[in-house]
């Protein structure tokens, strides 16, 4: 069960040919599909920071409906604190946010569809890029 970062969502929204092509190839292949409650807040931020925030809101809204939401748990939090101290400490931190969603894709032996690169800083994490 693959996780979707907030990029690959919002190209979703947006309608975009890549992430659609994607999201077909996911589904061919896996039964269900997630993301992670960290992933949800950024998607609501970004609808607040919008012009359109209530159609935003109902966008975003929507397509979550389709995904399994992964919550944050004690699991998480050893793991996040090891990935974003070890990153810091070589000049590598990609934000608390993503490392964050690394640390729960991580411990739920997840891979993460994105187009963030910067997610290849984590050598343990399976990065799908589309």
């Amino acid at each position: 069960m693959p996780v979707l970062d907030s990029s690959f969502i919002i190209d979703l929204i947006r309608k975009k040919e890549e992430a659609l092509q994607k999201l077909s190839e996911l589904e061919d292949e896996y039964s269900s599909i997630s993301t992670t409650e960290i992933n949800i807040l950024e998607l609501y931020r970004g609808a607040y920071l919008s012009t359109k925030i209530y159609h935003n809101l109902e966008q975003v809204k929507d397509i979550l409906k389709g995904f399994h939401i992964i919550e944050l748990d004690e699991s998480v939090y050893e793991v996040y604190a090891s990935l974003s101290a070890n990153l810091i400490s070589k000049g590598n931190s990609i934000g608390s946010f993503d490392e964050l969603i690394a640390a729960i894709a991580l411990c739920h032996n997840e891979k993460i569809v994105t187009k963030d690169k910067h997610f290849k800083e984590i050598s343990q994490l399976d990065v799908i890029m589309y």
